[in-house]
């Protein structure tokens, strides 16, 4: 049962200092086993409480330093006072009337406040240790500090103080906790790199802690990725080496804040997610069960349905893409047709259609002016209007594909027009020409999709690997297109084929991968023509690494990290990793074999294929108007027999 209580206290006296006023005017929730008489007793608690203050004057120096500290800590302030007359301590006085912090009272130590804030910091009051020592299995892991005050402190009680911050520290892993001794006057934080505890001098000296780890070991977390891969012995289950700039990220840090590594055995579903049944696989569960201290591999900065765990500061940025198998290559008997684009082909066929009108239109103005011929040999020969057309036609064509033309116009202004045209083939030609010899260096392949829309109409289904991917690829998108991509989304396990191999050799289908795979370890696929990347990526992500939450080691981590990015020293470890998958390719001759590296294209008779079929169907169609031609010509000469 919860009772508020506000007041504002009117009736008191114009003369009080106006901090306490604020304070005590102030909504405060009272938390606990309520009585009768509760609100009488908590009245009076607070009424002591300003009377008591206004005379205190002896603010010793742990109480100062504690109160920076509560100063600088974002959030509420909830006080385990166990019983209405702990309410008169002198710390609970000066600490009630800070008014940095919202306050929450709670009477009874063994219950947590259902209402309770996350990110709240929690103070509870004992009297001696072994009070302090009921408290452990109530001290959960949450954003907010702890503070654990002793009212009695001996130094008999100190050997049983340290095992109980040893204590919090292995069995509960908790590193935020405050430990005040009012008798000693002292504030102290417990180091577990020292074994020891360190009385607080100002609020800076908990991030100190965490600057040396003085060769404390820290579970790391790495596996085959992107920027990491890893040397394991599968008999004995332990990681003997890790590469890639993750794992050169990893070295400096734990040199820099001088921990030693000790790599944890990856599992099967490397960065995992939430399963069906409310669990956690990969890494992801690892964080979340607080198995790992620190994982060293690039994850996607996003909702992966838990609140046990959180991110570093940015390393990098990839992208999520999809990648098809490479559509199939040009058969060499029609290459040269696909040598240019279409619009060139149609550019010729339009320019030889026009050159032709052009001329028409240039013979038919010379002939309605009069102009005069240009004598060709001894005499001039008259013909029809139709037959100087048909010449007309077929010698533009003759000139567009660079052959010479048998006999010149009769006019200067066709002739000027016919040498114009012979320059404009020698261009188209010439183009025509080096497109040929690099598509024969170089091979065609049909066209590839190139965005999600194309993708989506080619009606392939989408495989993914991880989970996670599924969450928000498409997923939260108002177009059409992305409903569709997603609704055609099916989670596969990857067997002893991966995925991209898949693609590579049956097609039909298409996967998701970060970008930067298909630069580093499959880079293969791609520089083979195996797969193809469509270059429209749905998802742009920012890269970081994960810690348990909360994690004493994320601000110094951070630290060292921001650097190193500002630097360009992590620009550059990822830039040598591509550069080194590059020249990997050199190791597999299979795909040497495929690409012709190293050697020159040696052309043969079977690139000349098309010159040949263009060769024999001239000749079929030549032979079929010829004899055409002989029968027509048959027909005619008995009548024109008759006729005479």
């Amino acid at each position: 049962m919860v009772l508020t209580l506000s007041k504002h206290f009117s009736n008191l006296s114009a003369d009080l200092n106006p901090r306490i006023l604020s304070i005590v005017s102030s909504t405060i929730s009272v938390t606990g086993s309520v009585t009768p008489d509760m609100a009488t007793t908590l009245q009076l608690i607070m009424l002591a409480l300003v009377g008591g203050t206004l005379g205190q004057a002896n603010n010793t120096d742990y109480k100062i330093v504690l109160s920076s500290i509560l100063g600088q800590l974002e959030g509420g302030l909830e006080l385990h006072l166990g019983n209405s007359g702990k309410g008169a301590n002198d710390l609970v006085h000066f600490i009630m009337v800070q008014g940095m912090n919202s306050l929450q009272i709670s009477l009874n130590q063994e219950e947590e406040p259902q209402t309770a804030e996350t990110g709240r910091h929690k103070f509870y009051m004992f009297e001696n240790v072994k009070e302090m020592q009921g408290i452990l299995t109530s001290l959960v892991n949450t954003d907010g500090f702890y503070i654990l005050a002793l009212e009695k402190d001996t130094s008999e009680d100190d050997a049983i103080l340290m095992d109980f911050m040893a204590n919090v520290w292995l069995e509960y892993g908790h590193s935020r906790v405050y430990y005040v001794q009012s008798r000693s006057e002292r504030l102290l934080l417990y180091n577990p790199f020292k074994q020891g505890y360190e009385v607080v001098q100002d609020p800076k000296t908990y991030g100190r802690i965490y600057k040396n780890l003085e060769g404390y070991p820290l579970r790391i977390y790495i596996f085959d990725s992107v920027y990491s891969s890893v040397i394991a012995d599968d008999e004995s289950n332990k990681v003997l080496a890790v590469n890639g700039a993750d794992a050169k990220l990893a070295r400096t840090v734990a040199r820099q804040l001088n921990f030693t590594p000790e790599y944890v055995w990856p599992d099967d579903e490397y960065f995992g997610g939430r399963l069906a049944d409310g669990s956690y696989s990969g890494g992801v569960g690892r964080a979340h069960r607080g198995e790992v201290d620190i994982i060293f591999a690039g994850f996607f900065i996003k909702d992966y349905l838990t609140t046990h765990i959180q991110f570093s500061a940015a390393v990098y940025m990839d992208e999520l893409c999809l990648f098809v198998k490479k559509a199939q290559r040009i058969p060499q008997s029609i290459l040269p047709l696909f040598a240019v684009h279409s619009d060139v082909w149609l550019c010729f066929l339009l320019v030889g259609l026009l050159g032709t009108l052009v001329w028409l239109l240039l013979r038919a103005l010379n002939l309605g002016l009069g102009i005069e011929r240009i004598p060709i040999g001894s005499r001039t020969t008259r013909i029809s209007y139709f037959e100087a057309a048909r010449r007309i036609l077929i010698d533009t064509w003759v000139v567009w594909v660079r052959v010479n033309v048998g006999c010149f116009p009769p006019f200067h202004s066709e002739r000027i027009f016919v040498a114009s045209l012979c320059l404009v083939s020698v261009i188209f030609g010439a183009l025509l020409e080096s497109s040929l010899a690099t598509v024969y260096i170089r091979p065609l392949y049909y066209r590839d999709p190139s965005t999600l829309k194309e993708l989506d109409e080619s009606g392939q289904p989408i495989y993914i690997k991880h989970p996670a991917f599924k969450d928000d690829l498409f997923y939260g998108h108002d177009s059409a297109v992305y409903r569709r991509l997603d609704a055609k989304m099916l989670l596969v396990a990857e067997g002893e084929e991966r995925l991209i191999e898949m693609v590579s050799k049956r097609g039909g289908f298409a996967g998701v991968t970060r970008s930067a795979s298909l630069e580093l370890s499959d880079i293969r696929y791609v520089m083979t023509k195996k797969v193809h990347k469509i270059p429209e990526c749905p998802k742009n992500y920012h890269i970081a690494y994960v810690l348990p939450r909360p994690s004493p080691y994320l601000e110094e981590v951070n630290r060292v990290v921001l650097r190193l990015v500002a630097a360009g020293i992590v620009g550059l470890w990822t830039a040598e990793a591509k550069e080194r998958a590059k020249w990997s390719i050199q190791r597999f001759p299979d795909y040497l074999a495929e690409m012709d590296v190293g050697r020159w294209k040696v052309l043969t008779m079977s690139d000349f294929q098309l010159a040949f079929y263009a060769l024999t169907i001239g000749c079929l169609l030549s032979a079929a108007v010829c004899l055409a031609e002989i029968f027509l010509r048959r027909k005619r000469i008995p009548i024109f027999l008759t006729r005479i």
